[in-house]
């Protein structure tokens, strides 16, 4: 039984250090269109990017783990930004909705 347990609590554990992994990260700028928390039980940080600079909309949707990016983010809705993301192979609910982890932001000029 302990052995059950042992090896349970072994795949758990490297699941959930894999799901953390990131493969991808880099800039996207657009427009940001709405920065908002969201969720019945866990509330994240959820925004959309505008990226199209023609007028056209064409969105990005991305999560935000940390409140301090989401503040920032916050007073820079409707301006130009540039943020900073990692795509994550697993994004657990209690961490966002979507695959995009946005940790950093700047105003575009």
């Amino acid at each position: 039984m302990w052995v059950i347990l042992g090896v349970f609590l072994l795949l758990c554990i490297g699941y959930f250090s894999y799901s953390q992994l990131s493969f991808s990260d880099g800039y996207r700028s657009g427009q940001l269109v709405k920065i908002s928390r969201r969720g019945m039980l866990f509330k994240t940080h959820e925004g959309t990017l505008n990226l199209s600079p023609n007028g056209m909309m064409t969105a990005w949707e991305f999560s935000v783990k940390n409140g301090k990016v989401s503040s920032d983010l916050q007073g820079l809705e409707g301006k130009q930004v540039r943020v900073h993301y990692e795509q994550r192979y697993q994004v657990f609910f209690w961490q966002g909705d979507t695959e995009y982890i946005v940790d950093g932001v700047e105003a575009v000029q």
